[in-house]
């Protein structure tokens, strides 16, 4: 399979993009084509070897667009547009100003504005008008040829048709009567100048929803300091090969993915998880490229560098998915396919019909503003633009979404399904009780120190428990681990032994019968017991460590739908963890297939199912719902699993991209409404002959900028960060 990322110049609405997309399904082979108007993007894939790369843009240049393939691990932009309308805008200005001069004349000559007399003089508002539509006019002119050759008319052809016709009708006037009055020149100008700034504002517009993809991109340093046999040597971080060794001092970014050999680190990681707390890395641990070094510095052995680091890949996906469209997108699409044509054959009946009734000046007027007041743009930006921003706003926040047509049945789930071990609890256990004859502080500390040694879960647990307690910990001698049983070891000249009651059997030390503190008894928790110099000194016990932020996170959910846990361990365990976090829910003892049985029974209830893992299993559950969202807690192999991953692991981010997925489905809905009731409005004012043409291209220019400009307010809201309900 083939796939290549081509960043498309000179689409001016949704009808541009509907006819590139058709054009490319129509080559041999092409599976799959998604043009985005808001990105100015296509993403195409394909089988076989009789399509190149070559051939798919020059089938997009056919059709009158520019076309270019896109740098894996570069952003597109929209600088480019932007100044190319910026420098159109102010030279069209520059050549309107004596048109508008003469219209104001003309328009408040009852109050006594004068106006120069060679400024009213047709054949000078002729040559400006003439000049205008060459220089001006020529990209709606290019645009609405190509539109039109190929049989899918956009709003570049309204913009022509209508200028045209003031243009003829304006020529065969000056010849004719001669009089000032009865020409449109200035309308020309004025439908120019609007239609250009609106498209500079709107360039603008789209490259600011874009900044926080860029913003990511720039994140990777330019260069990295690699050790050589004879120092260090300064290369570009692109041309960074695995087995590289980097050095990254205090306050620098990490250029590439990597190991830590060496050093201890203090790392902003809130580029790749959202989360502002500083992450400590010791040797043996991985940097990502793009994380910033608060502190400390390090060296570390290149594992992928450029397009195959995880923040590379983070954004590649972003960017795939900005080209997805939601059902909501594609019913807009075939009504755009439609509008166009609708609008031409609308402005055609309507001068017919005032030529019978009126003076021909009256009904060219009149059809120019049917013409010019129509905006295609609004509805093709409409649900883009929403979504490329509230792609881009979850990305910072360390959520990647795969496809953003999955926002729109995010929005509308109403059940969802936790898995427990690595979900709702981190899967491993942790220190939630010691009781003994010694001060626990103390055996903790010795135990601890043992522990450090043994990478059993049980272990860690204790030795994470001892550092949160900020216990120093004892150099070992003549440490011994028995695989299952225990450990053993001589710490500050005392034999210590920590494990099970059969490895303390082993060691010869009798377990007499504790009385054990009532609010730490369970026979569910693991117990790990320890002896001191013989004797029996105490017992640590365990639990899984339930996430700090599930209570929250169901109860948030609760709100909209019924949230189910559904995990393979023991009905007990399940049930308690259930009861800790609030749901009620629970199902326990299941196999992988018989989670795709509760998926499939509660979808029978007509819900929309939310699957919610930690991408480490449960892949069939997670593949089967809905919308699949998993907890890559850490793991790169996890953005492989699930529509939508959860880098940083915060389980609370399930919450807030729901809470996103809503309000981005209902800022859509806004913009469609915005786009409708100004079409609604206007058309029927510019047929009844109640809307001068020169306020329909400035209505027209400020539709697309009112609804970019709604859009964009998405961005004041981050996820996670407002209480504000939905």
């Amino acid at each position: 399979m083939n796939e290549l990322q081509i960043q498309i110049v000179g689409m001016t609405c949704s009808a541009c993009s509907t006819r590139i997309e058709k054009a490319l399904l129509r080559m041999e082979g092409m599976q799959q084509a998604a043009v985005s108007l808001a990105t100015s993007t296509a993403g195409v894939r394909w089988e076989g070897h009789h399509i190149r790369g070559e051939q798919v843009l020059e089938r997009i240049r056919n059709l009158g667009y520019g076309a270019a393939i896109v740098v894996r691990d570069t952003r597109p932009s929209h600088s480019d547009e932007a100044e190319f309308y910026r420098r159109r805008f102010w030279i069209t200005t520059m050549l309107s100003l004596p048109l508008f001069l003469a219209m104001a004349a003309h328009l408040f000559s009852k109050f006594g504005m004068p106006a120069p007399a060679l400024l009213m003089h047709p054949l000078l508002q002729l040559t400006l008008g003439s000049i205008l539509l060459s220089y001006a006019g020529y990209p709606f002119f290019r645009g609405a040829f190509h539109a039109l050759r190929q049989g899918m008319p956009n709003m570049d052809v309204l913009v022509a048709l209508g200028t045209t016709v003031a243009y003829l009708y304006s020529q065969y006037q000056t010849f004719r009567s001669g009089s000032p009055h009865a020409l449109y020149f200035d309308s020309i100008a004025m439908v120019l100048t609007a239609v250009t700034l609106g498209k500079w504002l709107e360039a603008i517009a789209k490259g600011n929803a874009l900044r926080s993809l860029e913003a990511l991109s720039e994140m990777r340093p330019q260069t990295a300091s690699v050790v050589r046999d004879d120092g260090l040597e300064v290369v570009a971080s692109g041309q960074l090969e695995a087995g590289d060794r980097v050095v990254v001092g205090p306050l620098e970014r990490v250029p590439a993915d990597g190991v830590i050999e060496e050093g201890t680190a203090e790392v902003d990681e809130s580029l790749l998880t959202g989360e502002s707390a500083v992450t400590v890395r010791n040797p043996g641990e991985r940097l990502f490229a793009g994380t910033r070094l608060v502190g400390g510095s390090a060296m570390m052995r290149v594992e992928r560098s450029g397009a195959l680091t995880r923040l590379a890949t983070m954004i590649a996906l972003v960017e795939t998915a900005q080209l997805s469209k939601p059902r909501i997108a594609r019913r807009v699409d075939r009504i755009a396919a439609f509008f166009v044509p609708g609008i031409l054959l609308l402005a055609v009946l309507t001068c017919i019909a005032y030529l019978r009734q009126g003076p021909a000046d009256e009904a060219v007027g009149i059809a120019m503003a049917v013409l010019l007041t129509a905006c295609p743009c609004a509805l093709g930006l409409a649900t883009p633009i929403s979504l490329m921003i509230a792609s881009g706003m979850a990305l910072k926040e360390g959520i990647v979404i795969k496809d953003a047509g999955l926002l729109e049945t995010l929005s509308h789930a109403d059940a969802f399904i936790f898995d427990k071990s690595g979900t709702l609890t981190y899967g491993r256990p942790a220190v939630k009780g010691i009781e003994g004859d010694w001060p626990s502080d103390q055996l903790l500390q010795l135990a601890a120190s043992i522990e450090q040694l043994s990478t059993h879960p049980y272990a860690q647990a204790v030795v994470r428990e001892a550092g949160s307690r900020e216990l120093q910990l004892f150099p070992v001698d003549r440490f011994i681990e028995r695989p299952g049983f225990g450990v053993s070891g001589t710490v500050e000249g005392m034999q210590v032994v920590i494990g099970s009651v059969t490895w303390l059997h082993a060691n010869n030390i009798r377990l007499p019968v504790l009385t054990p503190n009532a609010n730490l008894a369970s026979a569910l928790d693991p117990v790990v017991h320890v002896a001191i110099n013989g004797r029996v000194a105490g017992l640590i016990r365990l639990q899984e460590e339930i996430r700090e932020d599930a209570g929250k996170t169901v109860r948030a959910l609760s709100v909209n739908g019924v949230v189910w846990m559904a995990t393979g361990d023991r009905e007990q365990v399940a049930t308690r963890i259930g009861a800790l976090t609030g749901i009620r829910h629970v199902r326990a003892g299941l196999l992988p297939e018989q989670k795709l049985d509760l998926l499939q029974e509660i979808r029978a209830g007509k819900r929309r199912v939310v699957m919610i893992g930690d991408g480490a299993n449960d892949s069939a559950a997670l593949a089967a719902a809905d919308v699949g969202i998993a907890l890559a807690s850490g793991h790169a192999a996890a953005l492989e699993t699930g529509d939508i991953v959860i880098v940083g692991g915060r389980l609370s981010q399930v919450s807030e991209v729901y809470t996103l997925a809503r309000r981005t489905m209902r800022n859509i809905r806004q913009n469609l409404f915005l786009a409708l009731i100004y079409n609604a409005v206007m058309i029927p004012l510019a047929v009844s002959g109640m809307l001068d043409p020169r306020l329909a291209c400035i209505g027209m220019a400020s539709s697309s900028l009112l609804v970019v400009g709604n859009a964009v307010r998405l961005r004041s809201t981050v996820p996670g960060r407002r209480s504000r309900r939905t």
